[in-house]
This record gives structure tokens, sequence and C-alpha cells, in this order.
């Protein structure tokens, strides 16, 4: 038999089982209530004769049984006297002795007849009821039989201490979707990869999966470090799930680096032709499956990808977040004086809808170890200050948990503008290496053995068609190596000079403009990254990167160093065979020409690459100062192509381009409207140097279609419109009040 103390549930759970089981056992339906403040009312039911049962449960075991007495006796007594039922039945998770409920019922007061159920009572009706102790999961794993059912389905001893470690944690665990997703790619394929950044919860839920189906019968077994360990333990008949985990050292991208993609891939497919007997759980980096595609293309052939599921903060309603906020804090131990910093002015909205909000955050802040030197007055300012800046979280990952290597390639990351392809970060990383600065690094070297352990902390890896980027997990990493070495010029301008890039310069501007770095120092950053392009001879350098570097440099052509990397600028611009995006090189073209350092006619190839290529509408002013550049210098091949781009351009961004309020600020006047809306056209015509016809104007007018949008624009004003969106946060907001409300 078992005995159930209940601590791994939180209140509002033990009010759900209190109510299904009670309900139950007296062969009744409770009506139950959504969490929050139940005026003394957990569950309701309405005898035949009209008369009202009410049932309150209280989960109170850490509290002295005479502290339960006296707040029966103060708040729970009055409730009764004003509501008047016709039976009032108490349950709590006490141990209760014969005195003890005399009591509790004394305390009550009432005028109806009383029942009182305790720890005991709970345990013996549970047996009676299997089918509510099954419903209830994060009990009926703790029963004596189905622990000793779990661990005897750990078929190793690593198996065996990690189920003990699942069983534990489990009752901190928030089922969301994600867990019912993950059973339904187990059941219909047999497989399923969990990807995720760090901290999200995607071995949490791997974990939770592994209890659902060991609870159910299935065997454990533990992949350390080849997956010959699942088929030597492949057992035909018997009910088995296979967990490749990346917290044992090993993952996804480092397996299919092992061992042959095709071996993980087979095993896939066995499990798939046995998914009765047969479960297969891993758990990745997010996108880390890509990586298995460039690494063996039979992952594409077998479209592997249809296991993936991606666990992300995005998937996550507040309400799920609430509830994992809610359950660290109840099982945390935290002390009272802590816990109410998240009842001050409802404080945990906050956190719950802080950008940084993340699991293990959660973990880190609800941990009374981690609490030792901050006193109760001084939590919320320290629970604040790790969400802004959790620099106390990434330290030690950083510092401790990377070698100079891996902390190179992070600080390349970061100061790329938390984003960068792969192929540049290897070019980057491998001209590091080459400098004398990194003559005294210690660590792995390799870049391929360097990035696959970063992609199990620090990094993520996403693919777009051809082409894989790595990028910070969470900006909270950013901003802690930004503030970190925002002050070491030394080791910016090392990293700087082997980024090379567009964003890598717009990030020292960042710096700039957050006061981060003096604008003399990123002058100086800004002359050093030049020399150090022409260092090398400007091979592979980016015309756009240079002109930026120059533009903060110094500008004025009859200075001749100015005008000498002005002609390096020219040059790298008009050598590159397509025109990339470019805001500044095409600025630097027209003052070249102005100048006499390039000729109009050297400039028209490159102009009309340009159009074919493309633009975005910050780039149009400066493609249309250069072709009006060439129409000064009688040179009108551009001239058509453009004005036929600018026309594409604003057809296409119609609907988005101008303000509705901008166009019917005479109000219903609609000849107004339409002669306002063509002077905006026109207007947008003019900032890119365009002379469009009359046609092209009409035709932009008619396809805006005035008399339309201008009904939706006035009609609007006569109702308050509430999206859908904003009335869900409304009711999320509710609800998380009434999770976290507690009795007065």
């Amino acid at each position: 038999m078992n005995d159930y103390d209940f601590s791994r549930l939180n209140d509002k759970e033990f009010e759900v089982l209190c109510t299904d089981l009670i309900g139950a056992s007296e062969g009744v339906r409770f009506e139950r209530f959504k969490p929050g403040r139940d005026q003394g009312v957990d569950g309701r039911y309405f005898s035949p004769d009209g008369g009202e049962w009410i049932l309150q449960a209280k989960h109170w075991a850490a509290t002295p049984f005479s502290k339960l007495v006296a707040h029966l006796r103060t708040s729970e007594a009055p409730k009764i006297a004003a509501l008047k039922p016709e039976r009032y039945i108490l349950v709590v998770s006490h141990p209760l002795s014969r005195l003890n409920k005399e009591e509790l019922v004394t305390a009550l007061g009432a005028c109806c007849p009383v029942s009182v159920y305790g720890r005991e009572d709970l345990n013996d009706l549970l047996p009676k009821h299997s089918v509510i102790e099954r419903r209830h999961f994060k009990l009926w794993i703790s029963s004596a039989t189905v622990l000793l059912g779990l661990l005897n389905n750990a078929i190793n001893g690593r198996s065996d201490a990690m189920m003990k470690q699942i069983i534990e944690k489990s009752k901190i665990y928030v089922q969301t979707s994600n867990f019912q997703l993950g059973v339904n790619k187990l059941n219909d394929l047999g497989s399923v990869i969990i990807t995720g950044q760090p901290g999200i919860g995607k071995t949490t839920l791997a974990e939770q999966l592994i209890l659902f189906y060991a609870a159910s019968g299935y065997e454990l077994v533990c992949i350390s470090e080849h997956i010959q360990e699942a088929e030597q333990a492949w057992e035909p008949e018997r009910p088995q799930l296979f967990y490749f985990d990346d917290f044992l050292g090993r993952n996804y991208l480092e397996a299919l680096s092992g061992y042959k993609g095709s071996q993980i891939v087979h095993f896939i497919r066995r499990v798939a032709h046995d998914r009765a007997h047969k479960k297969f759980v891993l758990t990745s980096r997010s996108t880390i499956l890509n990586q298995g595609r460039a690494l063996d293309d039979v992952f594409d052939h077998h479209k592997i990808d249809k296991n993936e599921m991606e666990v992300r903060v995005e998937s996550l309603s507040l309400l799920d977040k609430a509830r994992i906020l809610y359950n660290h804090i109840w099982h945390s131990g935290l002390d009272h004086e802590y816990t109410e910093s998240f009842y001050v002015k409802k404080r945990y909205h906050e956190i719950i809808r802080h950008t940084n909000f993340n699991p293990r955050i959660i973990q880190f802040i609800t941990d009374p170890q981690r609490l030792v030197d901050v006193p109760s007055e001084a939590y919320w300012g320290h629970i604040k200050d790790l969400l802004d800046n959790p620099a106390k979280i990434w330290e030690h990952p950083f510092d401790a948990q990377l070698d100079d290597f891996g902390r190179f390639l992070v600080l390349l990351v970061a100061f790329n503008g938390n984003r960068v392809e792969e192929k540049r970060l290897k070019a980057a990383y491998a001209s590091g290496l080459r400098m004398p600065e990194h003559s005294n690094f210690d660590g792995k070297r390799e870049f391929s053995v360097a990035i696959k352990f970063l992609s199990n902390s620090l990094l993520t890896r996403s693919v777009q068609g051809t082409r894989s980027f790595y990028k910070l997990f969470n900006p909270s990493l950013a901003d802690f190596l930004i503030h970190r070495y925002a002050g070491n010029f030394e080791a910016l301008e090392f990293v700087f000079k082997c980024l090379r890039s567009r964003t890598s310069a717009s990030m020292i501007l960042d710096l700039t403009k957050n006061k981060l770095i003096e604008r003399t120092a990123a002058r100086d950053m800004f002359f050093k990254l030049f020399e150090h392009e022409a260092e090398l001879n400007f091979k592979e350098s980016d015309s756009e990167y240079l002109a930026t570097l120059h533009m903060h440099i110094g500008t004025n052509p009859s200075n001749a160093a100015n005008a000498k990397r002005l002609q390096a600028v020219c040059d790298v611009a008009l050598s590159e065979p397509a025109p990339r995006a470019s805001l500044n090189g095409w600025k630097f073209l027209v003052t070249a020409i102005n100048n006499e350092i390039v000729s109009a006619e050297s400039v028209v190839e490159h102009v009309l690459q340009a159009i074919e290529y493309g633009v975005n509408e910050n780039e149009l002013p400066g493609l249309g100062d250069l072709v009006g550049t060439l129409e000064i210098h009688s040179i009108n091949e551009a001239t058509e192509p453009f004005t036929k781009l600018a026309h594409e351009f604003i057809s296409n961004s119609l609907d988005d381009m101008f303000d509705e309020g901008d166009i019917f600020t005479n109000g219903e006047d609609l000849s107004a409207a339409n002669r306002r809306l063509r002077d905006k056209i026109c207007d947008k015509f003019t900032s890119w140097q365009v002379d469009p016809t009359e046609a092209m104007v009409d035709e932009l007018v008619d396809a805006y279609d005035v008399p339309f949008r201008m009904k939706g624009y006035f009609a609007a004003e006569d109702f308050n419109f509430v999206s859908p969106r904003a009335e869900q946060n409304r009711l999320e907001a509710m609800d998380i009040d009434d999770l976290f409300a507690r009795e007065q």
C-alpha cells in the first residue's frame, strides 16, 4: 500500500486531486472552480433535495498543526456560517489522529455535518480509485510500486541513476502542449528529436516522456557514447525506450560526426518499424539535424525532419510561464520573506512577461542555496538584476566551462551583431588563429571541435536554404559580453579585425551611441580596421564595410590620405561581380565621380547590376543619387531601369508605405485625400531623384483605392476595437492572478 505525503503536488494540484478523489468516494461529482480566492469553496455539489455540499482542501503539510487549527477558527469558520451548507468536507494533507480530527471539527464550529479527511484517509482511498491515482501523474510516479517498477526498468547503472534524478525533478515539471506533441510523435513515428535553446526545457520534456513510458512498462536504455549501445541492448519482444541526450556530454551533432549519419537513420527506421514496442528520444541544440544533412544526405532522403519538434519560449503561453514560476516558488523552500517579493504589486507579472524569461533562470532565482548572501529586502532587486542582465548566470559557463578558443568563438558571434554566417565565422576564426595574439591560447583549437561544444551551451545554429548561421541563444548573453568587453579596446580591436563585416562595424557604432565606447576611441578603432584591410591588400574586403570605416575616419577628398582611402573603397566596390546592398558605398562613388577619382563611365555597369540585383527602401536614395550623378555627366543608360525599379517598389509596398492618417488629414474629403496621396507619391519619387510620368502616379493612386480605405478608416473611429490578442492577454492576466491568489 502506498503512503503518499503529497509533497510532490502544489496546493492547486492538491485541490484538484481532492475534489476528484472525494467525489469518486462519495459517488458524486464536485463542481470545481479555477484557481483564485475561493471564498471557502474548492468543490461544490448540490444534493437531490437542493442542499449544498462544500469541499475545502488545505495543503499545509509544512505548517504546524496548531496554525492550521487557528486558521480554520478565524478564517474558515465565518465562511461556513455565511454559506450555511448542507454538508462540509475538509481535506488536509496533515497526518491526523482521532483527537486531531475532533479539534478541527471544533475549530470550524459548523452548524452542519462535517467530514474530515487526512493524509491516511486519502492514502486509503487511492487504491480503490486507481484511475484517479493514475490521472494525477506527479503523484502516481512517486508511489512505492511505480518507483520500484521505474527503477527496475532502468537496465544499467547509468540509467538507474538518471531515473532517480528524473523522478525527483518531476515535481516541478509543468505539463504544456509540448508534452502531448512529444507523445503523439512517439506513438506515430516511434522517435522524436527534441531541439531547443539551452535552458528552455528540452531535457525536462524528454525526461517526462521517459517517465510516462517507463511507468507504462518501457525499459530505459541510456546511450552515452555509441549508437551501438542501443543496438546491443535491443530486445525484440520487450518494450524499450532509448534515450540519447546532450547533457551526457554528447549531442546529436557529435553523434553524427562520430558515427555515420546512416547509422542513426537506420536505428530511427528500425524503431519506426517496431514502434509498438520501441521508442527513441533524442535531445539536441536547435536545428542541429541540419548539420547531419550536411554530413550525410541520407537524412534528406528519409525525411527525418518530421521527427523533430522544437521547444521555444514563444511556444509557452503566459499562463504556462506563470505555472512554471508558481511551481518553482512552491517547491523551492524559500522563506516567506522571500516569496512575498513576488506578490508585492503583483510583481510575478514582470517576471512572466520579461523578454529574458527562461525556465533555467526561474530555477536560478528560486534556488535558496544561491541566496545565502542575498537578504530578503534585496531579493527583488536581485531578481530584476538577473533578468535584465543575468551576468551571474553567464559568468560561470563562459569563464569556467569554455577554453580560450571557445570564448573567442562566442565573442566573434556576439560582436558581429549576435548573428554570423557559418562560412564567415570559420573565416574569422581562422584569421584570428593566424594572429600572434593567439599564440598563448589554451584548449581545443579545431573549429569543428570547439563549435560542437558551444552548440551544446551558448550558441544556436539555424539553416536558411543552403546557408547556415550561428547566434547567441539569448540576448542577455550578448548584454553580459558587451558590458564586460566594452572597455577592453585591445580585445575588441582583435575581434573586429577578424570579423571584417558590416554588422561588426554597426556594432561599434551602437557601442558608441550607447556611450560604452568614446567617440575618439571608436574613430581610432575604425582607422586601425581600415589599415588592417590595407595590410591585407583589400583581399576579400567588402566595399560597404570599407565605406563605413572610411565615413567615420574622415571623408574630405582634398586630404591625400582620405582620397587614397576613397579610391580603395571605389576600387573594391567596382570590382565586386554583383553589387550587394549598399548605403555608404554608393554615396562615396558619387563623391569619387564629382572629385574625378573615378570616371562616370566606369560606374555604369555597376549601377545596372545593382538595379537588376534589387535594393530596399533605405538603399534607394543612395542609388538614386548615383543615377542622377550619371545623368549630370550625360549618361542615361540607368535612368529608365531605375525609374522602373522605383515604380515597382512603390507598387509592391503601397499598403504599408503611406500612413492613412497622413492621407485623410482633411476628413472625409475624397478629392483632398486623392491630392494628398498624389503629393506623397511624387515626394517619394523625388527623394529618389526620379521624375515619374502622370500615368505612373495615376496607376498608383488607383491601386491605393482611396474610397475603400477612407470608409474603413473613419468607420474604425465609430467603435472601440479590442483585438482578439488583447482580449486574450486580459483573460490570461486574470487567470495568472487567480493562480497566484492567496487566502486572506
